[in-house]
C-alpha cells in the first residue's frame, strides 16, 4: 500500500468526518487541560487542570506518568505511564474519576503515549518488544473495557508518539530509533546503528503506508514528538543523542517536496535549545506551532511556513498545548509554573491557582 507525501498532505482537504461535541461544549470546560504531575511528596497523579489553573482532579498513579490523549468525543481521556512504564489509567472526564486502568503485556512496556481512532472506538499506544527491540503498536477495544485486541508493528526501534492524521485513518508515529531493555532501564543500546523515522501506518489494517526516514548523516537525531494541524501539516521535534557541542536542526516540518524540512532557530537560540525538545504543539487554527526545550529552559515559536517568530524562557518548561483562542498557547514548567502565552503581544500570564497538590508538571500539557 503506497502513499506519497503529496497524497499524505493532501488527505487532510478532503476528509468530512462528522464532529462530535466536544466536553467543553457539553459541559462548559474549554480551557481546561490534562497533565501528569507530582506533589511535594513527589507521589504521582494524572491531573485535570482548568482555565484558571486550578487542579480539579489529581487521582494517584502506580508511577510517573507522561502525556494523555482524549477521545474524539471528548468523554474521556488517558494518561499513560513514563516509558518504560506498564500502565495506562483510564479517566471518565464527565465525571472527573479514574475508571480504567490498562496493564502492559508481561513481554511489553508502554513508551508513553497513546491517540484514539477517530471513531474512539480504539486506543492505540506506542510500546516495545523486549524480545526482538521492535516498536510496537498495541490496538486496544476502547468500547469494551480496553480489552487488547492485538499489536502492528511501528515499522521502527523506539516509537515514542503517535498522533491520528486529520484523513481519519493514518497514523503517524515517531520511531525515535534508540534501543532500550527494562533491564538496562532508559540505557541507549544501539547509538552506533540508530534509524530514526516516521511511519504512517493505516489504523484500519496495520499496514505501513509510507516511511518517511531521518538522513544518514542526522542518524543520532532521535524523532520523539509530533503535533499535526487540521490540514494535515505534521511538526516532528527530535533530540540528538551526539557530540553537546553541535548544534544540530531540532524540529522539522513534513514537507510535501522534500519529506523533512528541518528548521533552524538563530543561533544565539539553537544553542540555548540544548539539543533537546520535550514537546510541540500547533494553536487552534494551525498557523503557527511552539515546542518546549525544558533542558535550555525555552520555549520556541514558528510559523506553520518555517519561520522562527520568538522565544520566552521558562525554567523546566516542558508541557505545551493549544489555547483558547488562534496564536495563543498553554504552558507548564517541572517548577510547577503554568501559563497563557500570546504570540501576538509577546504577553505571557501566569495562572493564579491555587494549583495544589501538584507541585511539580511533567512532561506534557494535553487540551480537553
Amino acid at each position: 500500500m503506497a502513499l506519497s507525501r503529496r497524497a499524505f498532505l493532501a488527505t487532510a482537504a478532503a476528509a468530512s468526518l462528522p464532529v462530535s461535541p466536544s466536553l467543553a461544549t457539553d459541559t462548559g470546560r474549554a480551557g481546561w487541560y490534562m497533565s501528569g504531575g507530582a506533589d511535594a511528596g513527589m507521589i504521582h497523579h494524572a491531573a485535570v487542570i482548568d482555565d484558571a489553573g486550578r487542579t480539579r482532579l489529581a487521582h494517584e498513579l502506580p508511577a510517573r506518568g507522561h502525556a494523555a490523549a482524549v477521545s474524539p468525543d471528548g468523554r474521556t481521556a488517558v494518561l499513560c505511564a513514563r516509558r518504560a512504564g506498564r500502565f495506562v489509567t483510564v479517566i471518565d472526564l464527565p465525571t472527573l474519576s479514574a475508571v480504567h486502568e490498562i496493564a502492559a503485556q508481561p513481554d511489553r512496556h508502554f513508551y508513553g503515549h497513546a491517540c484514539f481512532s477517530a471513531d474512539g472506538a480504539v486506543l492505540f499506544t506506542t510500546e516495545n518488544a523486549f524480545d526482538s527491540g521492535d516498536g510496537r503498536i498495541g490496538v486496544y477495544d476502547a468500547v469494551n473495557g480496553y480489552r487488547r485486541l492485538g499489536e502492528w508493528r511501528s515499522h521502527g526501534i523506539g516509537p515514542h508518539e503517535l498522533v491520528l492524521h486529520p484523513d481519519g485513518r493514518t497514523l503517524v508515529v515517531a520511531n525515535g530509533g534508540i534501543l532500550t531493555h527494562p533491564d538496562s532501564g532508559r540505557e541507549p543500546l544501539n547509538l552506533d546503528t540508530m534509524a530514526p523515522n516516521l511511519g504512517l501506518i493505516d489504523s484500519q489494517t496495520g499496514d505501513l503506508a509510507h516511511r518517511i526516514e531521518i538522513p544518514q548523516t542526522l542518524s543520532l537525531l532521535s524523532s520523539r514528538h509530533l503535533s499535526v494541524s487540521r490540514e494535515g501539516t505534521v511538526a516532528v521535534v527530535m533530540q540528538y543523542q551526539g557530540d553537546a557541542t553541535e548544534t544540530p536542526p531540532l524540529i522539522a516540518l513534513v514537507n510535501d517536496r522534500h519529506g523533512l524540512e528541518f528548521l533552524n532557530a538563530p543561533d544565539p537560540v539553537q544553542t540555548a535549545m540544548a539539543n533537546y525538545c520535550g514537546s510541540v504543539a500547533f494553536d487552534r487554527d494551525g498557523s503557527c506551532f511552539g515546542v518546549s526545550s525544558p533542558r535550555g529552559n525555552l520555549f520556541t515559536f514558528w510559523q506553520t511556513d518555517g519561520r522562527f517568530r520568538t522565544s520566552v524562557s521558562i525554567a523546566d518548561g516542558c508541557g505545551i498545548a493549544p489555547g483558547g483562542a488562534a496564536g495563543t498557547f498553554a504552558l507548564s514548567s517541572g517548577t510547577g509554573g503554568l501559563w497563557r502565552f500570546d504570540l501576538a503581544t509577546g504577553h505571557l500570564q501566569p495562572l493564579a491557582g491555587p494549583i495544589a497538590p501538584i507541585a511539580h508538571w511533567d512532561n506534557h500539557l494535553t487540551a480537553l
